[in-house]
């Protein structure tokens, strides 16, 4: 297989650079590179991106939020592969780019429960997997991984929509399954945080069961 692949060199999707390939032939080592922690000043109640946040002041919506990374073409194209366009081997190589941070986080936090925004029976049908859980099986073991929450209404893409209809669209979209998470430390996933309308939709959610403490953890804002 090396030997073919080094005949015919994939394209990468970003940088048109042709290379050799081994798990995956969408992106090369190069941009892949370019994914990598970022230590920046973000409200780790909410996410803003302003250091002191009012709005935090008056209600917290996380216990504390973390984020891996500023948003950038390198981490979208990364994720818009994995999750719209469906190459599902890409859950391995953002695993590898975020587990250290993830699990180290959760380490110190001591969290109980891992979940993560759900998607509604339909999209899930069409896709195949949630794309978010498929992250979180190649970093954690399934015990610490709970469906929390589920969706229950089809929605609109949020990228394609303003921040009011970002509002509106999501509005009864989410519902508790139920599941018992009283008194406990729960950490809600998601991949990309714009508004982060999706990630405080789902919080008020969780919220409900009671837990001890809600903690959020996003990818790229």
């Amino acid at each position: 297989m090396s030997f073919l692949n080094a005949l015919f060199p994939a394209k990468c999707v970003i940088c048109h650079n042709l290379f050799i390939f081994e798990h995956q032939n969408l992106f090369c080592d190069k941009c892949l590179s370019m994914i990598k922690k970022e230590y920046v000043e973000y409200c780790s109640g909410c996410g803003s991106k302003i250091k002191n946040c009012q709005i935090c002041l008056k209600k917290r919506v996380f216990y504390r939020l973390q984020i891996f990374k500023n948003n950038d073409r390198y981490i979208t194209d990364l994720i818009f592969h994995f999750k719209i366009k469906g190459y599902k081997n890409l859950s391995t190589v953002i695993s590898e780019k975020i587990q250290d941070d993830l699990i180290d986080f959760v380490k110190k936090e001591n969290i109980e429960i891992i979940t993560y925004v759900p998607l509604d029976k339909t999209t899930l049908k069409k896709r195949g997997f949630n794309h978010l859980e498929e992250i979180l099986k190649k970093i954690f073991p399934t015990y610490l991984i709970w469906e929390v929450v589920e969706k229950v209404k089809k929605t609109e893409l949020q990228m394609d929509l303003s921040r009011d209809q970002r509002l509106k669209n999501l509005k009864g979209a989410f519902r508790s399954k139920n599941i018992d998470i009283k008194g406990k430390k729960v950490l809600i996933f998601d991949d990309i945080m714009t508004t982060g309308s999706t990630m405080k939709e789902v919080c008020s959610v969780v919220k409900k069961g009671k837990p001890d403490r809600v903690y959020g953890y996003v990818i790229a804002r």
